[in-house]
């Protein structure tokens, strides 16, 4: 769409810009059948649009040519000013109009580019306006799974922990939103007060493998030692969190464990206990790529859970696992963000964009 050189912007327009606006800063497909999570690639490419925030209000057109006012602008001016500050590869600010100002062509065509900009890079978000942090420690549920018994040793059952963290949004409009916004799932293990060599060797994989970030489209690491499968978010299917092992909802796995329930496990340089389904690993301790560090995603029927489950499988040495053992989830989240009008003779006013905050619970604890 264009406008002739020197002429007004009219509410036709004008509400068109409102289109690209609520494309990217609110959720034209929020509410549209079905909203439940899809492998519909189109429709996920539709979904990875919106991120929660309060629509422009179209105008009403009375009559052709019907003018806009300094505010009507301001407010689609605002939201992407919010959305320059929040994403990477966009301009500066655009600059606000006032009363008595004669809106133009030029003005709409500055804005027309810079909302084109944002639905470009919608989801390419300024890591500085985002904040890593713990749920339990900001009140918003239990994230942490601590194991202070000892683990890992003969009979195999024994030697495989599962925990499953739930992560309950209300709605898959909100998750969408949070992941659409710059949001993720870290993943950490950890441990405390162990001296068995098992232990060191978890001690170790943890700290090789670093962070694991479940992203809207991806699973990555910090360190090495995991295979990602490419998954994030979008890719997460439907499933029964209670039965969450099978290939398809594996997200990423330590490179000896193999992507299926329990994987294989490749070289362990020990011998095999068919009385246990244990092995007896006993070259096996130099290394960790003989241990088994799975994990999974599965979304609920309507996509308002996400159900994150870590498994660590300590077969391949079946020897005890001492001290405290530690997974924990934390979130990146997107900043709440506040733009207020600035102008001469015109009332400011803001806005808000307000991420929401999802409650975390653990629907299987590390056993």
């Amino acid at each position: 769409m264009t406008i002739a050189t020197g002429s007004p912007i009219t509410a036709a327009d004008y509400n068109a810009l409102a289109t690209l606006i609520n494309k990217v800063y609110d959720d034209i497909y929020s509410g549209a059948g079905p909203v439940d999570p899809t492998t519909n690639a189109a429709t996920i490419a539709n979904y990875k649009f919106g991120w929660g925030g309060t629509a422009v209000t179209p105008i009403s057109i009375g009559y052709a040519g019907e003018l806009i006012t300094d505010e009507q602008l301001n407010n689609i001016i605002c939201r992407a000013n919010i959305g320059v500050d929040i994403t990477n590869n966009t301009p500066t600010n655009l600059t606000y109009v006032d009363q008595h100002m004669l809106i133009t062509a030029a003005d709409w065509t500055t804005v027309d580019a810079v909302l084109n900009l944002l639905i470009t890079n919608k989801n390419n978000m300024d890591p500085t306006e985002q904040t890593v942090t713990s749920p339990s420690a900001a009140g918003n549920g239990t994230s942490i799974d601590n194991r202070t018994t000892a683990w890992g040793a003969a009979p195999a059952a024994t030697a495989i922990l599962d925990c499953v963290f739930d992560v309950d949004f209300t709605s898959y409009d909100k998750a969408r939103h949070f992941f659409n916004s710059g949001g993720q799932h870290h993943i950490l293990g950890y441990g405390s007060g162990g001296s068995t060599v098992a232990y060191g060797q978890w001690i170790t994989l943890f700290s090789q493998l670093g962070t694991v970030a479940i992203t809207l489209d991806n699973t990555t690491q910090t360190g090495t030692g995991g295979v990602s499968q490419n998954k994030g978010f979008y890719d997460c299917i439907v499933g029964d969190p209670t039965n969450l092992s099978a290939a398809e909802w594996t997200l990423l796995f330590t490179s000896g464990s193999g992507s299926g329930a329990y994987g294989s496990y490749g070289s362990y340089g020990g011998s095999y206990s068919g009385a246990y389904g244990c092995y007896t690993a006993y070259a096996a301790y130099g290394g960790y790529a003989s241990l088994g560090l799975r994990i999974y995603g599965m979304l609920s029927t309507t996509g308002d859970k996400f159900h994150i489950k870590v498994t660590l499988d300590n077969t391949a040495l079946c020897t005890t696992v001492d001290g405290t053992t530690t997974i924990e989830v934390q979130e990146r989240k997107l900043n709440n963000q506040t733009c207020t009008t600035t102008t001469t003779v015109s009332t400011p006013f803001t806005v808000n964009l307000t991420p929401y905050d999802p409650q975390y619970s653990i629907g299987n604890t590390l056993e």
